[in-house]
């Protein structure tokens, strides 16, 4: 004789009966989607709704006073797919990279005047064309007020000669960071 066991899912006034391999089978599921979606602060929502889909489908499938078996259980969560919440825990995260210090300074190294555009460029690792480029946009829609950034950029900023002198002080900060 089979065991038969009645359960309501959220969102369902109408009280499913499901063989005992059933109910073990449902009962894994959403054991299994609690698991993953683990700390996540919308999983209570997600398990709602989870119920909600789930109890949908087997009203669906079968008359209220008839019992379902493992095979139409199954079928329904198959087609109601995995929850998939990222790495399944206990996994470690990927690592980030980790974020590269950067300092501004004048290279010399390709300048056309004061080494400004050049130093713009290492930083913000954008071609030396465009900082140029943009340099000039600025210049033209400020009415040549822009010029007194540069010559102030000129004067404030740190020299250094090339850039692999610029890459070598990266790496500095990038090592007292660390450190």
């Amino acid at each position: 004789m089979q065991r038969v066991i009645d359960i309501s899912l959220t969102g369902h006034t109408r009280r499913f009966r499901l063989t005992e391999e059933a109910y073990d089978r449902l009962d894994r599921y959403l054991g299994h989607a609690r698991a993953r979606l683990g700390a996540d602060p919308d999983a209570s929502e997600v398990i709602t709704d989870l119920e909600r889909s789930i109890g949908e489908r087997l009203a669906a499938l079968a008359p209220a006073d008839e019992v379902l078996d493992a095979g139409q259980v199954g079928g329904v969560l198959d087609q109601t797919g995995a929850v998939d919440a990222g790495p399944p825990a206990g996994a470690t995260a990927p690592r980030a990279r980790p974020r590269r210090t950067r300092k501004l300074y004048r290279i010399r190294e390709g300048q056309s005047i004061a080494g400004v555009c050049t130093g713009l460029s290492a930083y913000s690792e954008i071609g030396l064309s465009w900082v140029q480029f943009v340099f000039m946009i600025l210049l033209v829609i400020t009415g040549g007020l822009f010029l007194f950034v540069y010559i102030a950029l000129m004067f404030m900023l740190p020299v250094v000669d090339t850039r692999a002198d610029w890459e070598r002080a990266m790496a500095e900060l990038d090592g007292a960071r660390t450190a």
